[in-house]
């Protein structure tokens, strides 16, 4: 089925309806939907008022611009509803419907909508905000015969998953047979390569032999049964499998991800991959002709004033509060439910108290990197602490030549190649961030401030750990070689 081919303007009506009387209380009256209709047909109010008896006066003057006030409340999401646009706006809520109305049948266990199986559980969104560009990209690029893979690269509550989830969404309301079936495979649960190939043959319950079968066995097995369909694969958070001092796992990683790539070249499939680390730092085989990355930014200022005002939060310095966020849709999230709870809802009296609240998905991402193992190395946390640190008493970008000599200073063996390396990591992270006003200005970092909030109150000692108080009193610097 496809929405945007099968609605008619009854339809629409019936779904436009269920919403008045849910939100104002009472039915469209005769008059509203002559206009509602005309405005469908692209008619003007002399066409509407002759094919209803009204008179085009009484349409145009005293009903329309109620009306449009109403639906501008009902259905307008933030956007004031007008004639022109009344078409497109009750094409996104059929759409929209048609999610929330989708009738989930069991069919040997697996989810069915129309003629698309639906194996594993697609993220529900409660409310999405922009990204409207990004979809149409992404759309356009899965339809492209030229790729057949891509991997959404972003920090922690940036909105990779839900980005993708409404993704999917909208091809399958747009056209649900495009894909025989729909597989979203979360790997968060996931360490190893076979216990990822075991999630997806259980996730798709394939029936094996047993249990003894050896891990080539099973990705043999797997990738036989993925050629018999047309499939879209979404593999979500592939940070999980990230083992950074193990090469031998980085190169059994990428060896997997080819053969799935290849089996998506024959059968025109596609595979998703979401990451807050750039695959190159899971991977050890070269992927990047084949799966391309994007990475996904903050929500821009219209989207992130638009989940504000969801959780009743209003002014100019809500344009200032998306900006020291920067867009996170987590981030943005927390904080907003905090000012509401504790000043009521006044973003200038939160900001009078000059602090930072942090979420708890990038503070998760944030310990992760941390915490785990060679993601982070000693010159890697130096750098991060040293922006921390210098950001909060300058409060200004740090030129490069600045951290090259505080490095070295820390350490007389570091050189400047391993510092613009670590740069170029903590970068591709999005855990630091670069400015460069012109061609002939020196590049300069800075840290936003959930991050550098975290590095300073450092909430369960990963950050300083092995490094002492330094001589002007602030935490960090010095490694104690061990």
């Amino acid at each position: 089925m496809s929405v945007s081919n099968n609605l008619d303007i009854n339809a629409a009506l019936e779904i436009l309806e269920d919403q008045v009387v849910q939100c104002v209380g009472r039915r469209l009256s005769e008059a509203e939907i002559i206009v509602i209709k005309g405005a469908w047909e692209g008619k003007d109010y002399k066409e509407m008022a002759s094919d209803g008896g009204y008179n085009s006066y009484y349409l145009q003057q005293k009903i329309a611009p109620p009306l449009w006030n109403m639906l501008s409340k009902v259905i307008g999401n933030g956007v004031k509803v007008k004639k022109i646009y009344l078409k497109n706006i009750l094409f996104k809520l059929a759409q929209k419907d048609y999610v929330e109305k989708l009738e989930f049948s069991e069919v040997e266990n697996e989810q069915l909508i129309g003629t698309t199986l639906i194996y594993g559980q697609l993220p529900k969104i409660k409310s999405f905000y922009g990204r409207e560009n990004e979809i149409q990209y992404l759309k356009r690029r899965i339809t492209s015969s030229q790729e057949t893979s891509i991997s959404l690269i972003g920090v922690g509550g940036i909105g990779k998953s839900s980005l993708v989830a409404k993704l999917v969404e909208e091809i399958l309301t747009e056209n649900s047979d495009i894909y025989e079936c729909i597989i979203w495979k979360k790997i968060d649960a996931c360490s190893s390569l076979e216990e990822l190939v075991d999630g997806l043959i259980k996730l798709l319950k394939l029936k094996i032999n047993d249990g003894s079968e050896s891990l080539q066995r099973k990705i043999f097995f797997l990738l036989k049964h993925l050629r018999l369909r047309r499939h879209l694969l979404v593999l979500d958070g592939l940070e999980s499998l990230a083992q950074v001092e193990n090469f031998e796992k980085k190169i059994e990683y990428g060896k997997f991800l080819l053969q799935l790539v290849d089996v998506n070249e024959q059968q025109r499939n596609f595979i998703i991959v979401t990451s807050q680390l750039p695959l190159e730092e899971i991977i050890e085989v070269d992927t990047t002709l084949l799966i391309s990355s994007i990475k996904i930014q903050g929500l821009d200022q219209n989207a992130g004033i638009a989940m504000l005002r969801e959780k009743g939060l209003y002014g100019e310095s809500c344009k200032e509060l998306i900006k020291a966020y920067r867009g996170n849709p987590s981030e943005l999230k927390a904080v907003a439910e905090r000012i509401y709870r504790f000043w009521e809802g006044d973003v200038e009296k939160f900001f009078e108290y000059k602090t930072t609240l942090m979420g708890q998905q990038l503070q998760s991402m944030l310990n992760h990197q941390f915490r785990q193992p060679g993601l982070l190395n000693d010159l890697q946390k130096n750098i991060m602490i040293y922006l921390a640190e210098r950001v909060s008493e300058e409060l200004a970008s740090i030129p490069f030549h600045k951290i090259v000599e505080g490095m070295k200073k820390e350490n007389a063996s570091v050189s400047t190649s391993e510092v613009i390396m670590a740069l170029e990591v903590l970068e591709q992270r999005s855990l630091i961030e670069v400015t460069k006003q012109s061609k002939k200005q020196e590049i300069t970092y800075n840290l936003q401030p959930v991050v550098r909030k975290y590095i300073l109150v450092d909430p369960l000692g990963l950050v300083y750990k092995n490094f002492k108080v330094s001589i002007n009193g602030l935490k960090v610097s010095n490694h104690i070689q061990e």
